[in-house]
């Protein structure tokens, strides 16, 4: 008894070829109607001899197969053998563009379209043949979503002249620049206001006035300056601390 009868319709007929080059260069028996079926014989004996003459049947999926009337018994005599799959007699392949209805529509298919490399087409039929496919290497260990760390940018070697720059920068923004912004902003603003509400003495007490806008100019900037420290030495102490 041979492995596999190809069953196809004549419009697939280089594809049933090729699979049943495939699966007898690979070691397998075949039955295949252009190889097979010679000049002299009955054609429906010699189909019944091949489909009781062999083990397995690969129905060559394509809209030709599924559209023809001589096809159908031929898969069907299979699935009659073998009605829930276990034995995995039925294989089809399907080499062009359809969708299986009926009983053929819940087995699973060798599916080689849109294959354009012959290794990865014969690949995949012969795997799709075999009862279990495991690989040849162990596996790698698979790596969890969590543990993935990725790696810090390292910062640019910046020339020991441009960190000294940046670091005098930063001092001077923290220490002058930023308290003189605020006091030059807040006398302007004050005296601006002392303007509006209360011209008359603006007009008539200039000094007092100036001297009234650069006050609370000093008051507001020894206030920020004073939430910076206190912003500051609350990062520190709560990135120095442990959990």
């Amino acid at each position: 008894m041979k492995d596999f009868f190809i069953s196809y319709n004549k419009a697939d007929r280089t594809w049933a070829e090729w699979i049943a080059w495939q699966l007898e260069a690979s070691g397998w028996s075949v039955v295949v109607q252009a190889w097979d079926f010679r000049p002299g014989g009955n054609f429906a004996l010699d189909m019944h001899r091949a489909l009781n003459d062999t083990q397995r049947t690969i129905a060559v999926l394509s809209p030709s197969f599924l559209a023809s009337d001589f096809t159908a018994p031929e898969w069907a005599a299979t699935f009659a053998r073998d009605p829930d799959g276990t034995g995995h007699r039925l294989v089809p392949v399907r080499v062009r563009d359809c969708r299986p209805t009926g009983l053929l529509a819940p087995i699973v298919y060798i599916d080689l379209v849109g294959l354009s490399s012959r290794d990865e087409a014969r690949k995949r039929l012969l795997d799709g043949l075999q009862e279990r496919v495991k690989p040849e290497r162990e596996p790698e260990l698979p790596r969890s979503e969590t543990a993935v760390v990725q790696p810090a940018t390292p910062e640019p070697p910046w020339p020991p002249a441009l960190r000294w720059t940046a670091r005098l920068a930063r001092g001077l923004f923290g220490r002058i620049v930023r308290p003189a912004a605020a006091f030059v902003a807040t006398a302007l603003l004050t005296w601006v206001m002392l303007g509006v509400l209360l011209p008359r003495y603006v007009e008539e007490q200039p000094s007092t006035a100036a001297v009234t806008s650069l006050l609370w100019a000093t008051l507001v900037a020894c206030a920020l300056e004073g939430l910076f420290y206190v912003r500051r030495r609350f990062a520190a102490s709560s990135g120095s601390a442990g959990p």
